[in-house]
């Protein structure tokens, strides 16, 4: 800082620390929480014995974090480094690099322009592929050269902090004016809330029965659904207000910070430049594809597989970086704990974690390979041991891979589904495959360029299917997309192009224009084509009319009374109270029991298609439908007011009306 900065100039730059400091210490939570849910889980530990040993294992931890944390000092600019750092692994073949360049640029810019004009899939890859490998390549040869350059100084500069500062919070605001539903909620939430009413960790079934059957997804590794009913519990709130009220803005607060952070680490220029540009991408591309990273981003995260996504993941690749620069025992603590938290988060975590574990690592290998696979194992020991035991017990999860929904196994459905067409897919596209080239720092150039490759494998046709079969993996595999952090990459792009010397005297005209094209082509995160409405907050992820629906329902029920309800409904029910059950929340939710006698699945299927019939289905005969409803003893029958589904036969068997709302209609007994 120069000595005539101002006081208040020199307090900013202390900022960056300090928002570090804050991710570090969210995956420290829920690390350690990830642990002492387990432990509970293993030995029955309750609520409130669960949280005494959380706060000595956090305190614990915490104490060995800041007693070590002046070894972090060393990584500022000019106090010296490592060996690890020093020249001569590199390979000095200037022919092959500028080879290795324009081979990359000519199959990343031919991979984005078929992505963008629906172009022959298998040529895709096959572009995709080569790309990925030949920024490998060239990222292996620029490994060694000169020492690993000084951090720019952009990401503590006073505009840096005020920029970073102001996004995150803009973007926290707008994620607790959202509202978009999601039908995952019901087992995640079901779970939160089963904690807050019981207080005790459940390794049974809650969604219809109070843990008679087995669980839906089984086990029940993710440690973060717990962590919000544990929380609501402390605070005698529902738990999905905790998830939808608390979480949103508090994790997408986080998510901005990782991602400034992650753009440091890589030693990006022009850092508040590259943060705006990833931010406007991710804030413009919700388009029609689920999977894309801005429908994932604060208008989702609630959830802890998207938490993983957003915080998560950029937190796990800085520490891979720090790693790589100095590999400690500190820093491989840092990568354990980045691993369980993973964990804890989504069970997606036991096969994403290995391979940012084996990419991170990567560019260690050829310096000090010992030091490199100690890392590795850092990173993916807890991930590999959960998915060990996941397959030993039996694992399996309630997701719907059958028949009905083949398409999803095809990689040409789900690549467009991430990256979308058109101009988003030929900025995305672009971002990801050049990458390698364009990152500063040469370790996370090879780390990029191999998660870009891991990625490009699931596009191959046929891979998903095998994964299916071999590791029931399946369509999940989308998700290695989430590795290559697209948002940071399209930030690298522009920075880079801004930072272009033949360009200098157009320094922000190309970034401009990206954004422009970004705004055209892209299709805002909160926008109704999205999914998404706004709302005056607080509110729940749920509809306001099944909300009062759901209130005015279960005021009138008896604990352990079912409820026959169409899913928009039945949700709210599962995720506001374990007290009350609904038939089935989510039809494909059964399968997994049908084989019950007790569960009377073809009853419940009976009750399901009354209320929620199947396009082009024949209705079921009121006979069978009284059959079933006496089989599985509904106390409450509710349907869509324009469903034009009728309820007055029921009378004969002892309903009366009971709710009316715009949106339903509720007969009771």
């Amino acid at each position: 800082m120069p000595a005539s900065a101002s006081p208040r100039a020199s307090r900013l730059s202390r900022w960056p620390d300090g928002c570090d400091a804050l991710v570090d210490l969210s995956i420290l939570v829920l690390a350690t929480w990830t642990v002492v849910y387990h432990a509970a889980l293993l030995t029955g530990l309750d609520v409130i014995w669960a949280v005494v040993l959380e706060l000595v294992v956090l305190a614990v931890v915490a104490a060995g974090w800041w007693r070590s944390a002046g070894l972090d000092r060393l990584d500022r600019p000019g106090l010296p480094r490592s060996g690890l750092d020093r020249p001569g692994q590199g390979v000095d073949r200037p022919g092959l690099s500028r080879g290795l360049v324009v081979g990359t640029s000519v199959a990343a810019a031919g991979a984005a322009v078929l992505f963008a004009v629906n172009g022959p899939w298998p040529v895709i890859v096959l572009l995709w592929l080569l790309a990925a490998l030949g920024g490998a390549a060239w990222a292996c040869l620029r490994l060694g050269g000169a020492p690993v350059e000084a951090a720019l100084e952009d990401g503590e500069d006073p505009v840096g902090v005020l920029v970073c500062l102001g996004w995150a919070t803009a973007a926290a605001a707008l994620s607790v004016f959202t509202l978009r539903p999601n039908p995952d909620d019901l087992y995640y939430v079901n779970l939160s809330q089963w904690v807050a009413d019981r207080g005790t960790f459940p390794l049974r079934d809650t969604i219809f029965s109070d843990e008679v059957y087995p669980m839906a997804s089984w086990p029940p590794v993710a440690s973060y659904d717990a962590l919000a009913g544990t929380v609501a519990r402390l605070v005698d709130a529902h738990a999905a207000t905790v998830v939808y009220v608390g979480v949103p803005p508090v994790a997408t607060f986080l998510s901005v910070l990782a991602l400034w952070r992650l753009l440091r680490t890589w030693r990006v220029p022009l850092v508040p430049l590259a943060l705006s540009v990833a931010l406007a991408f991710l804030l413009l591309d919700a388009g029609p594809g689920y999977a894309t990273p801005g429908n994932l981003f604060a208008t989702r995260l609630w959830q802890g597989k998207v938490i993983l996504l957003c915080l998560v993941v950029p937190a796990l690749l800085v520490y891979a970086v720090r790693y790589v620069e100095r590999p400690t025992r500190a820093r491989a603590a840092w990568l354990f704990a980045g691993g369980t938290a993973a964990v804890g988060l989504s069970t997606s975590a036991m096969f994403l974690v290995p391979l940012v574990a084996v990419a991170g690592l990567a560019p260690l290998l050829l310096r000090a390979p010992v030091r490199a696979v100690a890392g590795c194992a850092a990173m993916a020991a807890y991930p590999v041991a959960t998915g060990v035991l996941t397959v030993v017990v039996g694992g399996h999860s309630a997701d719907d891979f059958d028949s009905r929904r083949l398409y999803r196994f095809e990689p040409m459905w789900f690549g467009h589904q991430i990256f979308l067409d058109g101009a988003i897919a030929l900025v995305a596209v672009s971002a990801v495959l050049t990458g390698a080239l364009l990152i500063p720092h040469r370790g996370a150039r090879l780390t990029t360029a191999l998660l870009a490759l891991f990625t490009g494998i699931t596009f191959v046709p046929g891979v998903t299917e095998l994964a299916y079969d071999v590791l029931g993996l399946g369509p999940t595999l989308w998700r290695v997309s989430w590795l290559v952090t697209v948002a940071a990459l399209v930030g690298v792009l522009a920075a880079a192009v801004a930072s272009w010397r033949p360009l200098r005297a157009l320094r922000f005209a190309a970034p401009v224009l990206l954004v422009v094209t970004l705004v055209l082509a892209g299709v805002p995160i909160w926008s109704e084509e999205a999914g998404v409405s706004l709302r005056r907050p607080p509110h729940w992820q749920r509809s306001s009319e099944s909300v009062r629906a759901a209130n005015l329902v279960t005021a009138q029920l008896e604990p352990g009374d079912l409820v026959l309800a169409p899913p928009e409904l039945a949700i709210t029910i599962d995720v506001m109270t374990t007290r009350f059950k609904t038939v089935a929340p989510r039809k494909y939710f059964m399968d997994y029991l049908s084989g019950d006698p007790s569960f009377h699945y073809a009853e419940r299927s009976t009750a399901m298609d009354f209320v929620d019939p199947p396009p082009g289905s024949a209705p079921a005969s009121r006979e069978k439908v009284v059959r079933a409803l006496e089989t599985i003893d509904v106390e409450q029958v509710c349907v869509r007011a324009d469903s034009g589904v009728p309820l007055g036969f029921l009378r004969a068997e002892g309903f009366e009306p009971s709710v009316r709302t715009y949106r339903f209609t509720c007969v009771g007994r």
